[in-house]
């Protein structure tokens, strides 16, 4: 059974700096994508991502092999990109943000967003050929001009592997 439910408060409330909340289960990247475009309108402007890959276990992977990943991951460090969020970007859905446009191998088993905090749990099957699942959860803050998220991924591809990440997004400024 899916339920998909967007609460929003009334007029008042949303003077005071409230959001709406968006709570959702066993809906796909779309239906989120919508619902939460609700609750999460974020300005336009010049945006900067940073990612850090914090951990990625294996459990029996050879030490010389994470050895390498551990060190793959300190030269990599945080990487850092900037982009240029129009107008309409910043107001329809944010389907690619929350899992990939179109894909109909992944749906939230729960996805909340209320107050500026975000939680979810997403879950994939069968993203290619010989590819096994994938169970991501998301939690942390949001807001309009900034995020900070982390996640962590348990995929089975016939070996299982956990990667650890760290999200954080902020409006920087206009565009250039």
């Amino acid at each position: 059974m899916r339920r998909l439910r967007i609460v929003l408060l009334p007029l008042a409330l949303a003077a005071c700096g409230s959001q709406p909340e968006v709570k959702a289960e066993n809906a796909s990247i779309a239906e989120v994508a919508q619902a939460a475009r609700v609750a999460s309108k974020i300005e336009p402007g010049q945006w900067r991502t940073e990612t850090t890959i914090e951990a990625v276990e294996m459990p029996g992977m050879p030490v010389q092999i994470a050895d390498a990943m551990k060190k793959q991951m300190a030269a990599n460090g945080t990487q850092k990109i900037e982009t240029c969020v129009t107008r309409e970007q910043a107001e329809r859905p944010p389907e690619e943000l929350l899992g990939g446009k179109g894909s109909d191998a992944c749906r939230y088993e729960t996805f909340e967003m209320k107050g500026g905090k975000l939680n979810a749990v997403m879950a994939c099957k069968g993203m290619g050929p010989g590819a096994g699942e994938m169970r991501m959860t998301i939690a942390g803050d949001y807001g309009g001009t900034r995020y900070d998220l982390i996640g962590t991924a348990e995929m089975d591809m016939g070996q299982k592997m956990t990667m650890r990440t760290h999200v954080k997004g902020s409006r920087i400024g206009a565009c250039g």
